[in-house]
């Protein structure tokens, strides 16, 4: 947890000036955590929150910036994906900055509705359903 912690205060709260008290919301220890590591360093993390009876939220994806534009943040979410194992009307949903909305659709996810303010960075809601 230190470890995610750590790649999310230099990602949201140093690069994108997100405020620590709302990037560290208290719901960690109800979330399923992810964190990569390469060489003994841990370079990327992601978390899973069960938001109701069939919807599954992917927050705080995050990787460092000297490990980007490498496929890592794409192999964490295929992986992500692959290992929840979606039962049928179960959905995948995130809150996607808008600069990375082509990213999540290369992963399949769809934007649904408008674009929206989240820790002041303009964000869209996505969802991704397994298929039939």
């Amino acid at each position: 947890m230190e470890c995610a912690f750590k790649i999310r205060r230099l990602v949201f709260c140093d690069e994108q000036k997100v405020d620590e008290k709302e990037e560290f919301d208290g719901l960690d220890n109800q979330c399923r955590q992810y964190l990569v590591e390469r060489a003994g360093n841990a370079i990327a993390t992601a978390r899973i929150r069960k938001k109701g009876h069939k919807l599954l939220k992917i927050e705080r994806v995050a990787v460092l910036k000297e490990n980007r534009g490498k496929g890592i943040g794409q192999k964490l979410m295929k992986w992500i994906i692959r290992n929840i194992k979606l039962d049928a009307g179960e959905t995948l949903a995130l809150h996607s900055q808008c600069h990375a909305q082509s990213f999540y659709e290369g992963l399949g996810f769809k934007k649904i509705g408008n674009t929206f303010d989240e820790a002041g960075i303009p964000h869209v809601y996505m969802e991704f359903h397994p298929p039939l």
